[in-house]
């Protein structure tokens, strides 16, 4: 990361420290310039599935089961022409709860 404090995360094209409330309003979570700060409080499904040793299909499953605390982002386009991009966040704290359970 770049400079500053990078408590959530930093845009790289801004030159700016990003807040949750900027980071889920503008998309940055589909941006290559957004640089995740130390306490980002997600993982995404690969990153997810790694960590609990399953395939992505299986995180995506548990979240729509209620057994991970998941949370689709999705990015709002003007034009209706193409699918707006959306990601799952998985909460850290939800795959450690996951994890104790085994």
């Amino acid at each position: 990361m770049s400079q500053g404090s990078k408590e959530f995360g930093y845009c790289d094209l801004h030159e700016e420290i990003t807040d949750e409330v900027t980071y889920r309003y503008k998309g940055c979570w589909g941006c290559q310039h957004f640089e995740f700060g130390q306490t980002f409080p997600y993982l995404f499904v690969s990153e997810a599935a790694h960590e609990l040793k399953v395939s992505e299909s299986t995180v995506r499953r548990l979240i729509k089961r209620g057994k991970l605390e998941g949370e689709l982002f999705e990015q709002q386009r003007t034009t209706h022409s193409l699918p707006s991009p959306s990601k799952y966040h998985i909460s850290k704290e939800s795959i450690n709860d996951l994890s104790r359970q085994d």
